[in-house]
């Protein structure tokens, strides 16, 4: 069952452009894994319609663990701005607040990644994410996928 951060981020990323914006180039196969509220969920992009559902992902590419202050911060952005989104994300990512930060977990390699379309979500964001991780060290999407590796 569903806690509120499980409900927020479901209402978010299935109702919000940018989400569905970001979502686009996303295979079918792609999946994020979920933590929220200590429960897991899973996340896909089916035709590319976000859907955030209360069950143990399959085969995530990734898993994120996303705590109450991140899913509040992400789910009170303007939901047309996906470069908003995507670089609250990463800020939340390399945050030092234990209570805002945004855990990840890969498990996919990265030719799985690019196949699945996460190159294009980066793409989607725009230069506004791109300079963001630029800032931050990242000189390129495979310099980013490494860094998170490393987390």
């Amino acid at each position: 069952m569903g806690g509120p951060s499980f409900e927020a981020l479901k209402g978010f990323l299935e109702g919000a452009e940018a989400a569905r914006r970001a979502a686009r180039p996303l295979s079918p196969e792609a999946e994020v894994g979920l933590r929220l509220d200590g429960a897991p969920a899973r996340f896909q992009a089916p035709g590319g319609r976000p859907a955030v559902l209360d069950e143990a992902p399959r085969d995530p590419d990734f898993t994120l663990d996303l705590p109450p202050a991140a899913v509040a911060r992400l789910v009170a952005l303007p939901p047309g701005d996906v470069g908003a989104l995507g670089v609250a994300f990463f800020e939340l990512v390399l945050t030092r607040d234990p209570a805002a930060r945004v855990g990840v977990r890969l498990h996919a390699s990265t030719p799985r990644l690019i196949s699945r379309g996460w190159l294009g979500v980066l793409a989607q964001g725009g230069l506004q994410v791109g300079l963001y991780l630029l800032r931050k060290g990242a000189a390129n999407p495979k310099a980013a996928i490494d860094r998170l590796r490393r987390r």
